[in-house]
């Protein structure tokens, strides 16, 4: 470890570590780093709920540590504009907290548009990041670092603290070209590594897989023979935040001689805000509104729809129902799935392709064609990281606890001291100084259910009445009675 890099090495008091998301579990990604007088809140995420039957739409972060804490917090620093590194800001702002917020360009865009639609927009200053260029909070120097994810104007972090440097990789994967957006700034990761990194923060999500994914422009070049060969009109689902790949099926469309409808609120706002973003751009012309589909002939149309996980309401399940306003599918039609299945969402996006094959419709997706590549890195790419950053101390995060030890075996591989590798989880409080990393307590009370974007917490309480609710039944007994005798006038109804 290079002490020179900071002079207060070997006096600081120790830094903590609050994962309060993210560890354990795919979604709602949320850290704070603190020394004795200053923090900084690494991304604040939400996750979508398993248990929408009972009301319970969103899980979001329990903020009360942040909140006894709000004083110290210099900054809220948000790698990348995904719903599970964003999506809790505004349920964190109407917590009471208020501190400046750090984003890229596309990821404020996102961001301003969440706030807007909940009255927060004003509520905290939004400063705009860029690749390499630091800003200083507190006790702390961020130095965010360009990579390539599922979504454009990702980053990782360079954190130097009063103890060491902190890197911590963000959601990535190490795409050798992008279309759009910026590719992965090796030369940073790679200064830090020669400066000395004291602990490494790296994304488990893909250790499992143990070889390189489909590259973009294989993807592109893929999509453009599909179109090319469609007989009838070709319906896209992606995620709607995957500019990327938006962009590149964009193209292909282009290239084709296709007309594009967009259907879907979430894609259509993307678009939106890709546009404003510059991030890349397509002749007027060329757009037209998805109510005109059925003014053209159905094989020069390409329509771009929400809906890939199968989401009950999204435009591509009503499709899928005949209940779509302006697309009807035939046996002459390609739907091509461009994306993964989030877990947990397998019944529902199973439940959907069948429907899509009962309209006798064509359907291409991962399993079956390179039209989809993951956002994250797989296990040679996370091996490259650690053998980059060379840090003293590791630590897995963003993925279930089986990816965390399967990366923490990777790190031990590469060089990093069994002693020095931590598989920690949610509500753990690390510990960390130049010469120790471990968990020293324990915080309860991770996370609270909500209903709506408005905030409406549901006590776990009530949620037990409901699930007991749901288990056993209601009985309801009807007993029609004169109101001024009170005589019985029919026998007992029980439903």
């Amino acid at each position: 470890m290079n002490s020179s890099l900071n002079p207060k090495i070997g006096t600081a008091s120790p830094l903590k570590i609050f994962p309060l998301g993210g560890l354990g579990e795919i979604g709602m990604n949320c850290m704070l780093i603190e020394t004795e007088t200053s923090a900084v809140l690494v991304d604040c995420g939400l996750m979508f709920s398993d248990l929408d039957h009972f009301g319970v739409e969103f899980v979001v972060p329990n903020f009360k540590l942040i909140f006894d804490r709000r004083e110290k917090i210099k900054g809220i620093i948000l790698t990348h504009g995904h719903e599970d590194h964003i999506g809790a800001l505004s349920f964190l702002l109407k917590s009471g907290i208020r501190a400046p917020l750090y984003a890229s360009h596309f990821t404020a865009l996102m961001i301003r548009e969440r706030l807007e639609e909940t009255g927060l927009s004003d509520a905290v200053p939004m400063n705009i990041l860029t690749s390499g260029v630091s800003v200083e909070l507190g006790d702390f120097k961020v130095t965010p670092v360009a990579v390539n994810h599922s979504i454009i104007d990702a980053m990782g972090l360079i954190i130097d603290t009063p103890i060491g440097k902190i890197v911590h990789t963000g959601d990535f994967k190490c795409a050798p070209t992008a279309y759009v957006g910026d590719v992965m700034a090796w030369e940073l990761f790679q200064k830090s590594g020669d400066d000395g990194v004291l602990l490494l923060m790296s994304d488990s999500t893909n250790v499992e897989r143990d070889y390189d994914d489909v590259k973009e422009a294989d993807i592109a070049d893929r999509m453009v023979d599909l179109l090319s060969q469609a007989r009838g009109m070709t319906v896209v689902t992606l995620f709607s935040s995957n500019v990327g790949r938006l962009a590149n099926i964009i193209q292909a469309g282009l290239k084709t001689g296709k007309k594009i409808a967009i259907t879907g609120r979430s894609m259509q706002q993307n678009l939106r805000l890709a546009m404003e973003r510059r991030a890349f751009s397509m002749p007027a012309e060329a757009l037209i509104p998805i109510e005109d589909v059925r003014h053209f002939d159905r094989k020069d149309v390409l329509v771009l729809s929400t809906g890939c996980q199968g989401e009950y309401r999204s435009a591509l399940n009503r499709m899928a129902r005949e209940e779509h306003a302006h697309v009807t599918l035939t046996d002459q039609d390609l739907v091509i799935f461009s994306s993964s299945q989030i877990p947990g969402n397998e019944k529902e996006i199973s439940r959907l392709l069948n429907d899509l094959f009962r309209c006798g419709s064509e359907v291409v997706y991962s399993a079956l064609d390179d039209v989809h590549s993951s956002g994250h890195a797989t296990r040679p790419e996370l091996k490259r990281v650690l053998e980059t950053v060379k840090p003293k101390f590791f630590l897995p995060v963003h993925g279930e606890f089986r990816h965390l030890v399967k990366h923490a075996e990777l790190a031990l591989e590469t060089g990093v001291r069994e002693e020095n590798i931590l598989v920690a989880e949610n509500g753990e409080v690390l510990e960390l100084t130049p010469d120790r990393f471990a968990i020293v307590d324990k915080f309860e009370d991770l996370r609270v259910l909500v209903q709506d974007r408005e905030g409406s917490e549901i006590p776990r309480a009530l949620l037990k009445d409901r699930k007991k609710l749901a288990e056993t039944g209601a009985v309801v007994s009807l007993l029609a009675r004169e109101k001024e005798s009170g005589r019985v006038l029919t026998k007992p109804e029980v439903i």
